[in-house]
């Protein structure tokens, strides 16, 4: 199955139906590395694995909640192959205490290269979502009293100097600085800055996430013009679409697996030596706390 603009909108919307319906009879767990999962994320993650995913035609699905518990001959045919990039709900935490900083997200991606994406924050009635191949188009949509409305995306103004909010994640605002004027945000989520981007309302995004985090929002965010980047002993390393073992931890034995080997930067055109230079991390050596 290729990627269908109007059946991941479908898709999207119902997830969002079924996340907020969930969370009237909220169930919490928590999970092996100390974060929660509700029933809305593996409900919402079985609606798209029902819908996507078809092993026998060669098409897989990465999912936040299920893939742990897939064979490695599976991960290595959803990495080499097509494959759906799912988090049923990134933001976990706000969305079970009933904040409205959680979206669901879900990236394509095909022969090792994310080519798609789609995120929608339901609380606050927006998504945005890619089609096209050499006229790649991104269509945001607004919910007003019932009604959508939808348009063409493109790319936003550089915030002026000093006026930017910059999102960090939870690690950095527990142990990290920053050395510009601008204000921080740390959301508990990845998807709601990420989004924000791309609406004018964020200068930059920086933290420690995994693949499925950022799948819905890169392919967006990358083609339209937007910058991003690693730091790898001690270089800046470009992030591009692919999805290799130079840019995440792919490796079945590490407890660092579909994260990004380092913290992740997201910005306009040439930020990247001023937001490296100001925004720092103070992670000791060896530590392992959650980053969102």
């Amino acid at each position: 199955m290729s990627w269908d603009k109007e059946r991941i909108i479908e898709l999207l919307l119902e997830a969002g139906d079924m996340a907020r319906e969930a969370r009237k009879k909220l169930t919490l767990e928590i999970k092996s590395d100390h974060s929660l999962v509700t029933q809305a994320d593996t409900e919402i993650e079985a609606l798209f694995t029902e819908a996507l995913e078809n092993v026998e035609s060669g098409c897989y699905l990465v999912g936040e909640e299920t893939i742990n518990r897939k064979g490695e001959d599976y991960v290595q045919a959803a990495l080499a192959g097509e494959a759906w990039i799912v988090d049923p709900i990134d933001g976990t935490a706000p969305f079970a205490h009933f904040l409205p900083n959680w979206g669901v997200s879900v990236g394509y991606m095909k022969n090792g290269q994310l080519l798609h994406g789609g995120v929608y924050l339901p609380d606050y009635g927006e998504l945005i979502i890619s089609s096209g191949e050499d006229d790649f188009t991104v269509t945001e949509g607004k919910q007003e009293g019932g009604e959508w409305t939808w348009k063409e995306l493109v790319f936003p103004p550089r915030p002026s100097a000093g006026r930017g909010l910059i999102a960090i994640t939870q690690a950095l605002a527990k142990r990290g600085q920053c050395l510009l004027p601008n204000p921080v945000m740390s959301l508990g989520a990845a998807v709601v800055p990420l989004l924000g981007l791309l609406q004018g309302r964020f200068l930059a995004y920086l933290g420690s996430v995994k693949l499925w985090d950022a799948a819905g929002a890169l392919p967006i965010l990358l083609r339209l013009g937007f910058e991003a980047s690693l730091e790898l002993d001690g270089e800046i390393v470009p992030v591009t679409t692919a999805v290799d073992n130079q840019t995440y931890d792919l490796e079945a034995d590490s407890d660092r697996r579909w994260y990004f080997r380092s913290s992740l930067l997201i910005h306009h055109p040439g930020d990247a030596g001023l937001m490296r230079g100001s925004l720092i991390e103070n992670r000791p050596e060896g530590e392992r706390l959650r980053d969102d």
